[in-house]
């Protein structure tokens, strides 16, 4: 039950308030002051919803115990009542407490007194929902902003261990290649560097994808890839009647994406068809890959830097069959590539 106080120092003033309010009392706990320290005192111990307070007092003016009130306990809804004698003086002293309502004196319907109260009491459960609101939205964000922390503490290990690994991996590639490339001049290397730094990099991408379904890694190897405006046209085709499992699809996303990447890398224009089949236990990926023969079908024009390129990506397709499944759940996979020119 809400509590409503009622401070006035005139005592007969107040047993008129009682009569009034006999009624009203099964409603609300109405409690009745006549010294201002009291109520101040009483406010400061309990909770408040409403306190109605005679401005016009001669220890205590009913202003200094509304300011006292708003600091003490700022939710509780706050009423005057007064003979007005001076109205600008009023209307001043009503804009200064932010008073809720004023009750003008004197009267003598019950209305006159009960109807104040029961919508300050209306406004006084509008502000508990309001708060209430606030403190579950309140509670919500702090539990947001706290799973956001633990996942980017997360994220930020899981970024840390693949770095190492990319580190590691790209010393071992790098090592590889620079006794391989002696036969590159150093424009010739740069290229051959870059486009197996981005290998290794998307490598690791698919790593960090974790667990997704074949729709994810489709849509993104056809933004990667599949673009008819530059006549640029990449296809994949799920030919088994069940998914792979996780660890192997990723793999098997990672292979199509070799596939892409050399044609991306290499031609100007280019078909490709990737297609996932399963023979008995083994997923195989055929990748078709076809260009057009003329004088700007190449992107890079040195023949034997393009051969370096495609052969990389034909040993890492190699390892993928290999290498990258061991431990998947008693699945083997394999890839097989084939280039062809138009009309073949």
């Amino acid at each position: 039950m809400n509590t409503v106080v009622i401070l006035d120092n005139n005592h007969k003033e107040m047993e008129g308030y009682q009569r009034m309010l006999m009624s009203f009392q099964k409603q609300i706990d109405c409690k009745m002051f006549e010294d201002p320290e009291e109520a101040i005192e009483y406010v400061k111990n309990h909770t408040i919803a409403v306190i109605v307070c005679e401005l016009e007092m001669p220890i205590m003016s009913g202003r200094e115990v509304l300011e006292m009130v708003e600091m003490i306990s700022p939710s509780t809804i706050r009423l005057a009542m007064t003979q007005v004698k001076d109205v600008a003086e009023t209307l001043e002293l009503f804009n200064r407490c932010r008073i809720f309502k004023l009750i003008l004196k004197p009267f003598f319907l019950v209305e006159d007194l009960e109807e104040p109260i029961q919508e300050a009491l209306k406004e006084y459960e509008i502000w508990k929902e309001k708060e209430t609101q606030k403190k579950k939205m309140e509670n919500e964000l702090e539990q947001l902003v706290l799973n956001i922390q633990q996942l980017s503490i997360k994220l930020e290990k899981k970024k840390k261990a693949y770095y190492k690994i990319y580190q590691v991996a790209n010393g071992f590639v790098k090592g590889n290649l620079n006794s391989e490339m002696v036969e590159l001049n150093s424009q010739e290397s740069s290229v051959v560097s870059s486009v197996c730094e981005e290998l290794l990099k998307e490598f690791m991408r698919y790593y960090m994808f974790e667990v997704h379904n074949y729709k994810f890694h489709l849509k993104r190897l056809q933004e990667l890839f599949h673009h008819p405006e530059k006549g640029c046209l990449f296809q994949v085709q799920y030919k088994t009647k069940e998914e792979a499992s996780i660890e192997l699809l990723q793999k098997i996303a990672y292979g199509i994406f070799l596939g892409g990447y050399l044609c991306q890398q290499l031609l100007v224009y280019y078909r490709a068809m990737m297609m996932i089949e399963k023979e008995n236990s083994v997923y195989v990926l055929r990748m078709f890959c076809q260009y057009s023969k003329g004088e700007n079908m190449y992107k890079i024009k040195e023949k034997n830097v393009r051969k370096f390129i495609k052969d990389i990506i034909e040993e890492i397709a190699n390892a993928l069959s290999v290498q990258f499944v061991k431990g998947v759940r008693e699945q083997e996979f394999a890839v097989k590539m084939y280039f062809k020119e138009e009309g073949e």
